[in-house]
C-alpha cells in the first residue's frame, strides 16, 4: 500500500456467493476518494480495474457519482454509482478494519453487456445483471442472491 496509496483486494466466490468481487482498501485514507468496488468478472481482471481507477483518481480524475467513464476498462464505458452504507460490512471487511470504523464512503463501477446495456436496464443480458448487485439500493429494500444472509 505505501508504494501507490492503496491496496486491491480481490474475494473470489465461496459456496455461498453468487460471483467474484473486487475493492480497493486506502483510496480514502490516501486521496480523500471513495474507494471503489467492482463485481462479477474473474478477480485477477477486476483488480488491475481498479488500479487503474486509482491512477485516474490520484491524476486528478475523481471518479462521481452518475459518472460515465471510458478511461478504466480499456475504452468500454463504465458507470459509477455510490454504495449504500447498509453493505459494507458484506463486502468491505478488511477495508473497515483499516479505517477503523465505517462509514467510508464506496463507489461501485458497473460494466455493461456486450450491448452496452448495464444492469438495471430492462433488457441487459442475464450475465450482466446476476453478477452485478445494484449496492446504491439500501440492502432492507432488495432481494436476490447477493442480499440473502451468508453471502459476502
Amino acid at each position: 500500500m505505501s508504494e501507490s496509496g492503496w491496496h486491491v483486494m480481490g474475494v473470489g466466490a465461496g459456496d455461498d456467493e453468487p460471483g467474484d468481487w473486487a475493492y480497493s482498501i486506502g483510496l480514502w485514507h490516501t486521496l480523500r476518494s471513495p474507494e471503489v468496488c467492482i463485481f462479477g468478472l474473474r478477480v485477477e481482471t477486476m483488480m488491475p480495474i481498479l488500479n487503474v481507477a486509482g491512477g485516474e483518481i490520484r491524476n486528478g480524475r475523481p471518479l462521481e457519482a452518475g459518472q460515465v467513464r471510458d478511461d478504466i476498462l480499456n475504452g468500454c464505458p463504465v458507470t459509477v454509482r455510490p454504495v449504500h452504507p447498509s453493505w459494507y460490512r458484506d463486502f468491505f471487511g478488511a477495508g473497515i478494519d483499516y479505517h477503523q470504523a465505517p462509514p467510508l464512503p464506496v463507489a461501485q463501477l458497473f460494466w455493461p453487456d456486450r450491448e452496452g446495456r448495464f444492469p438495471w436496464d430492462g433488457q441487459a443480458e442475464e450475465y450482466c445483471r446476476a453478477s452485478q448487485p445494484l449496492l446504491w439500493i439500501p440492502k432492507e429494500e432488495t432481494g436476490g442472491p447477493w442480499a440473502r444472509p451468508g453471502c459476502g
